[in-house]
């Protein structure tokens, strides 16, 4: 039984809690009651309606105000399609909280009214079971964030869902028979006797509490103000039971969520940090395995090389490379992975060195590329592929072997006149589908003419209307600046490419490479 009840509790969360449809029509339903609570006041009017019932409901107008903007905020700062489960689950407790709210304005409203009855007791009704809800929705709040687990907490926890089941049932016949209120015939709410013993769901969690305070590892303050969340609305409704005509519990409710939405807040703020500052240590690593040290043979006069990264997160998915095989042919490459972040940057580390572990080894551009993507698909769960370019060069005769993995076509100059994109057969991206070919092809460089490499980073880059930047205008670019150097080169292009997206901000990775052979004759 306790298993079932857990994997009812990680159904609640993860399969329907955490779904993106789910989290977003609960904020319509929240943002609904809200205007419904302001708008139902209006047209009911103050006349006949106690000084004390007034202050309530004007309370509750604005605590389900306030529950709106709590969610709005929690979901303008959360990954909807990813959202976290401590987040999930505090956003969670809005939704019966502010129900709850507006049914208990609601039955202040028809408070009193013989021609309301039936409202009258179909509000309180619902109210009840709204407030057992929220003391459902806290306790799993409470259960998740102290992450502590022991027998008697397992044990505490049962029972209070086994005693929630109970006071369901309980609530339901209530409207039916009079057990915790009833309505009489001129319209005016009465407690019965019965009514005292709502609170006692909330003492069988006493135990568990106690242990979660005193063996939690939280500190003592963050302690006390998760469990805000019990003893805050416990204590109002002792008060409630003492004195009627004042709603104490749903202020206590709000009060305890404003103080828990502070905990949220700094507790994702310390989690933004920390991974932050991970990205930034995963960024610097990254970076260090990238060749970044120019010119990076400075005693070859047979060939000068640049390139560049720029990441559109702290972590990207493209890669550089270039290294001697051996002392006459000379390797380059650039590849974009799939996706971005840590994943990609994880797969470009064992791409990159694959790749010149096998180059290492001897064979064609074509071979070496067909050998990675085998290794690749051995294990590729996360189904992750990588385009890429991959050329070996001859620095004795400028002859270029090549192997395009549906990579961007280069742009090429040669004999001193404009860059064109170099159109040539190509396979499909590395790691895409098992058992691919990845066709090689060949051209010849004479000193002076450059390669061009870019991902498309580059020419999807997207202006304010949604125009992007494309080839043509990456080609006049480089055209215009042909007798510039490598890095001036790449510098103007990323320039333009900057300037032509102005406040659009970068969604892809942007990487460059620019080789200029100028053959053996001074070496």
């Amino acid at each position: 039984m306790l298993k079932n009840l857990g994997k009812l509790h990680n159904f609640l969360i993860d399969r329907i809690l955490k779904n993106p449809k789910v989290i977003f029509g609960a904020f319509i339903y929240v943002l609904i009651l809200s205007v419904a609570g302001f708008a139902l006041q209006m047209i009911r009017g103050f006349d006949g309606m106690d000084p004390t019932w007034t202050f309530s409901t004007g309370i509750e107008s604005i605590g389900i105000f306030i529950c709106a903007i709590i969610y709005y905020s929690c979901m303008r700062s959360m990954d909807v399609d990813e959202p976290d489960e401590k987040m999930v689950v505090f956003i969670s407790m809005l939704i019966p909280c502010a129900s709850a709210l507006f049914l208990d304005l609601c039955a202040w409203l028809v408070q009193s009214n013989p021609d309301t009855i039936v409202l009258n007791i179909l509000s309180n009704g619902l109210l009840h079971i709204c407030y057992y809800m929220i003391g459902y929705m806290f306790w799993i709040y409470v259960y998740k964030m102290l992450r502590y687990r022991s027998r008697l907490l397992t044990l505490t926890n049962a029972a209070f869902n086994i005693g929630f089941i109970v006071v369901m049932i309980i609530c339901i016949a209530d409207f039916f028979l009079p057990i915790f209120f009833s309505v009489d015939s001129s319209g005016e709410y009465k407690r019965e006797a019965f009514y005292v013993f709502k609170p006692f769901l909330y003492f069988i969690l006493v135990p568990g509490l106690i242990e979660l305070c005193i063996k939690s590892k939280e500190p003592i303050q963050k302690i006390i103000t998760i469990t805000s969340v019990i003893y805050l609305p416990f204590l109002a409704e002792f008060l409630t039971n003492v004195k009627f005509g004042i709603s104490t519990k749903p202020g206590a409710i709000m009060l305890a969520i404003l103080i828990n939405f502070g905990i949220v807040i700094a507790d994702r703020g310390k989690d933004y940090a920390k991974t932050k500052n991970e990205l930034e240590i995963a960024s610097q690593i990254q970076t260090g395995l990238l060749p970044s040290i120019f010119p990076p043979f400075p005693d070859r006069t047979d060939f000068d090389i640049y390139a560049q990264t720029v990441p559109a997160r702290e972590v990207g998915g493209d890669f550089y490379d270039f290294f001697m095989i051996d002392n006459r042919h000379f390797a380059i490459l650039i590849a974009d992975v799939s996706d971005k972040g840590m994943g990609a940057a994880l797969f470009m580390t064992i791409s990159k060195s694959l790749i010149k572990t096998r180059a290492q080894m001897g064979g064609t551009p074509s071979e070496i590329v067909t050998f990675v993507d085998e290794k690749i698909e051995e294990d590729n769960q996360a189904g992750m592929f990588v385009t890429l370019w991959f050329g070996i060069i001859d620095l004795e005769t400028g002859h270029v072997d090549v192997c395009n993995a549906g990579h961007d076509y280069p742009a090429i100059m040669k004999m001193g006149k404009d860059f064109t994109i170099e159109k040539t057969e190509h396979g499909p991206a590395v790691g895409l589908l098992p058992g691919m070919t990845f066709p090689g092809t060949s051209f010849d460089l004479m000193p002076g003419d450059r390669i061009f490499l870019y991902t498309d980073g580059i020419v999807e880059a997207k202006a304010p209307n949604s125009d992007r930047f494309g080839t043509e205008r990456m080609l006049k670019v480089l055209n215009d600046n042909k007798e510039s150097d490598n890095k001036a080169l790449i510098d103007a292009v990323k320039e333009a490419a900057n300037k032509f997206s102005d406040t659009e901000p970068q969604f892809d990775d942007m990487t460059m490479l620019s080789f200029t052979y100028k053959g053996r004759k001074n070496y």
